[in-house]
């Protein structure tokens, strides 16, 4: 049975605006390496999948970006979605697309935005998902051992230990938990029964397929149709004229939590899902004075807790201030106290009404 890495590449970013735009959402940024972490997401997983069983989930907007920026990538590597539906109907869509040309596949289901390390370790991880997936035919999870008291994150709580392959361990799925509370995550992060929802997948198309058939049986209807047409020249126009149909539902709400065939693997990588950039005083080395910087020609004064990014020709320098972030990226800058963090997505909104939506 072949491997393939479904990786989800779609959404906008907004929370790492104005680094990330629309025609440049945070997959295509370099935050933590030289490379872009949609080519993070896929060199993890080339020992595992062939280039020709690569899916990447992406907006027709994004598509010729990304193969000007990665490549090389050809039609076949790419499942084109019309609008955004959450991850249910972008995942069906992949696996139906796995059933009709090859009748079955593993699918591992990756996020293109997160950091993982080390890489071998992740491997590894995936191997013993994948080992469980297939004898149990079951939908493997993998969930991370907490590093800290997280709010911003999900969590699985285990159950039963159900087996243990070459030193990873599995357990049913007890219940989801929605993000908690501090006082709740810190509990969490002590008691040892639960783990961060990491979003990474592991199962059989089919049995995907048919999980999503009992609990969404309409999208279901409509992958049904779009087996038939997979392939031929009426693919397109399918996805075209179906996709913004389909009512948007997460895997996760639509399918895993109500499922009585999950399974988490616990593993011990480093995880992150650089979700804003507060994610990023956790990844980027941070000088004496708790700042961190990115990009050429930026200086700190009398500064602290600061961080400062630049991609522009010019200097960036903050004299006197502390817990600041500090974004400089072509024709914006953004300068915002690091407690306003989540709320950009409304900072964007009083932008959009201001009549700046060029700058988005």
């Amino acid at each position: 049975m072949d491997n393939f890495a479904v990786i989800l590449a779609g959404g906008r970013g907004e929370r790492f605006w104005p680094a990330s735009r629309f025609k440049r959402p945070k997959q295509l940024l370099k935050l933590i390496s030289n490379k872009t972490m949609l080519e993070e997401t896929i060199s993890r997983v080339e020992t595992l999948v062939s280039q020709d069983n690569i899916i990447i989930l992406t907006g027709e907007h994004l598509k010729e970006l990304i193969i000007s920026e990665i490549g090389p990538l050809e039609e076949r590597n790419f499942l084109i979605e019309p609008v955004g539906r959450n991850t249910a109907p972008a995942i069906g869509f992949a696996a139906a697309r796995i059933i009709a040309s090859h009748g079955d596949g593993i699918m591992f289901v990756l996020s293109s935005d997160h950091l993982i390390r080390p890489v071998a370790t992740f491997i590894e991880a995936l191997e013993a998902a994948k080992a469980t997936a297939e004898e149990n035919d079951i939908l493997m999870l993998i969930g991370i051992e907490p590093s800290r008291p997280e709010t911003s994150y999900g969590y699985i709580e285990i159950g039963d230990e159900t087996s243990r392959t070459n030193g990873f361990t599995a357990f049913n799925v007890e219940s989801f938990k929605e993000k908690p509370n501090h006082l709740t995550a810190q509990e969490y992060y002590l008691d040892n029964k639960h783990l961060w929802n990491s979003g990474i997948f592991v199962w059989r198309a089919t049995r995907i397929f048919e999980e999503i058939g009992k609990y969404l049986p309409e999208l279901h209807s409509v992958l049904m149709r779009y087996i038939e047409v997979v392939g031929t020249p009426s693919e397109r126009a399918f996805l075209d004229s179906e996709f913004e149909k389909l009512v948007p539902i997460s895997i996760d709400y639509g399918v895993l939590e109500k499922s009585d065939r999950v399974g988490v693997l616990r593993a011990k990588f480093t995880w992150d899902d650089v979700g804003d950039y507060g994610a990023l005083e956790r990844i980027l080395p941070k000088n004496y004075d708790g700042n961190v910087s990115s990009g050429e020609d930026t200086l700190a004064v009398d500064t602290y807790e600061t961080t400062i990014l630049n991609d522009s020709e010019g200097a960036v320098i903050a004299f006197g201030v502390s817990d600041l972030v500090i974004v400089r990226e072509s024709d914006v800058v953004l300068v915002l106290h690091k407690t306003r963090i989540p709320q950009i997505r409304e900072l964007l909104e009083k932008v959009k009404n201001e009549g700046m939506e060029k700058y988005l």
